[in-house]
């Protein structure tokens, strides 16, 4: 769970660099890609967040309605698989959420201060 947190803290403020980099350079003032860095790695923890919660919602729906996963005559390796299955779209549920909302958080923070920008 710690390496989740790292994993994601990690893309978060990869994506928010990347992001300041370019309000940096496109807008020509360092307090605003600060800024547009802090909405991007926000956005991204939050989206981290949903994805998170929409993976849980589906690993527990998935055990719920699939049959397989109460089948007590199953070996451990399939067992096994079935559970790196899981978990696999659960951590891409969340890294997901992660990507998108760091873009999306990117791209609101370029598009506010670049309007915010022309306005003074």
């Amino acid at each position: 769970m710690i390496r989740l947190i790292l994993l994601t803290a990690t893309i978060a403020a990869l994506i928010g660099m990347i992001f300041f980099a370019l309000a940096t350079v496109r807008l020509k003032n360092l307090n605003y890609g600060l800024l547009t860095f802090l909405w991007s790695f926000i956005f991204a923890l939050l989206g981290s967040g949903i994805g998170f919660f929409l993976g849980w919602l589906w690993y527990k729906w998935t055990l719920k309605t699939d049959q397989s996963f109460s089948n007590p005559n199953l070996s451990g390796l399939s067992q096994g698989m079935m559970a790196g299955y899981l978990i696999t779209v659960w951590l891409f549920c969340v890294q997901t959420g992660t990507i998108l909302g760091g873009i999306w958080g990117g791209v609101c923070g370029l598009k506010y201060y670049q309007t915010r920008s022309k306005r003074t």
